[in-house]
């Protein structure tokens, strides 16, 4: 019995060498390998300004179709500190000029505007502006002669016409109305087609002095009084003159309506 309990501490003891035994033998053989994971250094992670930087080349370079080595980025202000994104960096053109990219975050919320070229292309327009159509000139609608205009000629509807010129290079002072040439007479000469404007022209004179005119005093469409009178000037349309009735001597003031007419005021 006492021989039988010593070679079962002797097995015992066996298998517990063996077990020690094998432990280290997979000891040795792990240990250069967690020796040199010790060692090997881990690969550096790229800062959120790098990761800003890269993420702009690579969008410029296939928004514009080029090698992203073409892409060159101004340096950065190094007084703005880039914070790390926690989502992917979005961007656009915020300007017309395709130079200036604007980089936003949505988490936490922040943006950077980014200056970059194209190394052998000329900077772009932003594909989403439509090209502005220019606005046509605005029109008016002025007088203007419709045939040679000598100085001196007495004017009617017949020597104008109603145009629609360009309003930017027309003056303040262009004629609009037929009626504005009725008992006018031209003082320069004008072009066939030109705007007639109001110092081109001047009323006529339509009462002489020492003529008989025609005074009426009242309304056209009421009670009127006509009679014949002296005028002692002479008077062009809407001109005030002096009259004087020959029969009484007395001395009037009428207004120049028309040829040998006038209004009693």
């Amino acid at each position: 019995m006492k021989h039988a309990l010593q070679m079962l501490c002797r097995l015992l003891d066996l298998l517990i060498a063996r077990g020690l035994l094998l432990g280290l033998v997979v000891w040795l053989f792990s240990a250069p390998s967690f020796a040199a994971n010790l060692g090997k250094p881990a690969g550096p992670s790229a800062s959120p300004q790098e990761v800003l930087q890269s993420s702009v080349k690579n969008w410029v370079a296939q928004s514009r179709k080029v090698p992203a080595d073409q892409v060159s980025l101004a340096p950065m202000d190094a007084r703005v500190k880039v914070r790390a994104c926690d989502k992917p960096l979005n961007m656009d053109l915020p300007f017309a000029s395709a130079e200036t990219v604007r980089v936003r975050c949505e988490r936490p919320v922040w943006q950077q505007f980014v200056r970059v070229s194209v190394v052998g292309k000329a900077p772009e327009i932003q594909a989403q502006a439509k090209p502005e159509t220019p606005a046509e000139p605005a029109k008016r609608w002025v007088l203007v002669a419709s045939m040679p205009l000598q100085r001196g000629m007495m004017l009617n509807e017949t020597h104008v016409r109603r145009a629609q010129v360009d309003a930017s290079v027309m003056p303040v002072n262009v004629l609009e109305e037929p009626s504005e040439v009725l008992h006018a007479e031209v003082v320069r000469d004008v072009r066939s087609g030109a705007p007639l404007r109001s110092h081109d022209i001047r009323p006529t004179v339509l009462v002489k002095r020492g003529q008989m005119v025609l005074i009426s005093v009242g309304q056209p469409q009421g009670f009127q009084i006509s009679a014949r009178v002296e005028a002692l000037q002479d008077g062009r349309f809407g001109e005030q003159i002096k009259l004087k009735n020959r029969d009484s001597g007395r001395e009037l003031i009428g207004r120049v309506q028309g040829p040998n007419q006038v209004m009693g005021l």
